[in-house]
C-alpha cells in the first residue's frame, strides 16, 4: 500500500537526443525494465506526514464505533473457562450483557480507553508505515543508481565486475525491495510493532473493562457456596486501573502481557499490509486509492491474518487480566500464569487446544469489520487530505 507517495512517470526525447549529441548511451538495467533509448524523468509528489496521522485517527475512531459490541464479546469469550462458564452464542451474550448490566452502554464498556487505544494505533501504525515505506524506496533506488552507475563504469573501462559478491548482494536486495508484498510486510510489521509498543496501556485496560462483568458473575456464585465475604471491585475509571497496575506490579504492569503482543503483532499487522497491498495492485490499473476496494482488501487481509495470530491474542488477555485482578482472577476465571509459555501450555492442558480459539468467530466477525472499515475510512479522508492539498 503506497500511503503517502504517488509517482508520475514521463519519458521525453530531450534525454535521449542529449546524449546522442554527446556521444553517451543509457546504461542498460534488467531489473528496472525501462527504455534503454530515452531518458525517464520522474516527478514525485509526496504528501505530509500528518496525513496519515488524521487519516488513521479517523480510521480507528470510525471502526471502533461500529465494531465495540463484537471487540466486549470476543474479549469475554477469550477470558471464560469451559468449564466454569458456559459458551452462549454472540446473540445470547449481548442479550446477556444488555440485561444484567446496565443496557446498551453495557456493550460499549471500556468504550473510551478502547477509544484511545484504536485512534492511537491507527495514527501510530498507518504514520509509522508510510515512513518505514517511503525508506524501503528510498534504499531501492539508491541500490538501483549505484548499480547503474557501476554498469556504467565497467562498460566503459570495458572490465567485468570486481567484486561478483557484493553485486549479487545488492542485486538482490533490490530484487527484494521492488517486490510490493514484502515492502508491506516489512513495513506494516514495523508499524504494528511501533503502535503496539504506544499503545499497549489503553490495551490492558480495555481488557480489564470488557472482563467486570465476568469476574463479578463469578464472585456472585462464589457467594452462594462459600461462607467468606471477601470481594474484589475492578476499577471503573482509567485512572483507577493505572494506580491499580502501578501498585501491583509497578510500571511493569503497564506492559503485562507485552511478549505475546508483539510476537502476535509482528506476523499480523505484516500479513495484514501484505494481503492488503497485493489485493489492491492485482490488475493493469492503479486502484490503490479506490474506496471500496480498500474495505474489501481490508476486510479479507484482516480475517486471514487474525485466524492465523489468534492463540497469541487469547495467551495476552489471559496475562493482561491478571495485572490488575491479581488474585482474584485465579479464584473466579483465570488460573495464575507465570509468563506466556507457561499460559500457553497450561491452557493447551487442560482446555485443549480448541481453548486456544475460544470467541474465535466473534474476533474474526470484528477483525473483517474492523479492518475493512478501518482502510475504508482512512483511504477515503486521506483521498480528501491529498485533493484539498493538491488543489
Amino acid at each position: 500500500m503506497s500511503s503517502t507517495t504517488n509517482t508520475t512517470t514521463i519519458i521525453t526525447e530531450e534525454g535521449a537526443k542529449e546524449n546522442e549529441l554527446e556521444g553517451r548511451q543509457t546504461p542498460v538495467f534488467a531489473l528496472t525494465k525501462r527504455s534503454t533509448t530515452s531518458m525517464i524523468h520522474t516527478t514525485t509528489i509526496k504528501y505530509p506526514q500528518w496525513h496519515n496521522i488524521v487519516a488513521g485517527g479517523v480510521a480507528g475512531a470510525g471502526a471502533r464505533l461500529f465494531t465495540a459490541p463484537l471487540d466486549l464479546v470476543r474479549i469475554r469469550a477469550q477470558l471464560e473457562r469451559k468449564d466454569i462458564y458456559p459458551r452462549p452464542s454472540i446473540k445470547n451474550r449481548m442479550m446477556n450483557i444488555y440485561k444484567a448490566e446496565g443496557g446498551i452502554k453495557a456493550l460499549f464498556r471500556g468504550n473510551l480507553a478502547a477509544s484511545y487505544l484504536w485512534i492511537g494505533y491507527t495514527a501510530v501504525q498507518f504514520s509509522v508505515y508510510g515512513r518505514i515505506n517511503e525508506t524501503l524506496e528510498d534504499i531501492r533506488q539508491e541500490e538501483e543508481v549505484f548499480i547503474q552507475n557501476q554498469v556504467r563504469i565497467q562498460a566503459q573501462q570495458e572490465k567485468s565486475p570486481s567484486d561478483a559478491a557484493a553485486w549479487r548482494y545488492q542485486l538482490t536486495t533490490i530484487k527484494l525491495l521492488a517486490n510490493p508484498t514484502i515492502v508491506a510486510f516489512v513495513s506494516g510489521a514495523g508499524a504494528g510493532l511501533c503502535a503496539t509498543i504506544a499503545t499497549y496501556p489503553f490495551d490492558i485496560t480495555r481488557t480489564i473493562f470488557a472482563a467486570r462483568g465476568v469476574v463479578t458473575q463469578q464472585q456472585q456464585l462464589q457467594k452462594v457456596h462459600s461462607t467468606t465475604t471477601t470481594t474484589f471491585r475492578p476499577p471503573s475509571t482509567i485512572v483507577e486501573c493505572a494506580k491499580s497496575m502501578y501498585q501491583i506490579h509497578g510500571i511493569r504492569g503497564f506492559y503485562a502481557g507485552a511478549a505475546p503482543a508483539v510476537v502476535q503483532t509482528i506476523p499480523y499487522m505484516g500479513l495484514n499490509f501484505a494481503i492488503y497491498d497485493f489485493l489492491i495492485t492485482q490488475g493493469e490499473n492503479d486502484r490503490s486509492k479506490s474506496i471500496g476496494l480498500s474495505g474489501y482488501a481490508g476486510s479479507i487481509s484482516g480475517a486471514t491474518s487474525k485466524i492465523i495470530v489468534y492463540p497469541l491474542d487469547t495467551v495476552k488477555k489471559r496475562i493482561q487480566i491478571q495485572s490488575v485482578f491479581g488474585s482474584a482472577s485465579t479464584t473466579t476465571v483465570l488460573y495464575n500464569y507465570s509468563g506466556m509459555w507457561d499460559c500457553l501450555a497450561t491452557m493447551i492442558r487442560t482446555e485443549g487446544i480448541q481453548g486456544l480459539y475460544r470467541g474465535l468467530f466473534p474476533s474474526v466477525l470484528k477483525s473483517t469489520l474492523g479492518s475493512g472499515l478501518s482502510f475504508t475510512f482512512f483511504r477515503t479522508t486521506k483521498n480528501l487530505l491529498e485533493n484539498i492539498h493538491d488543489y
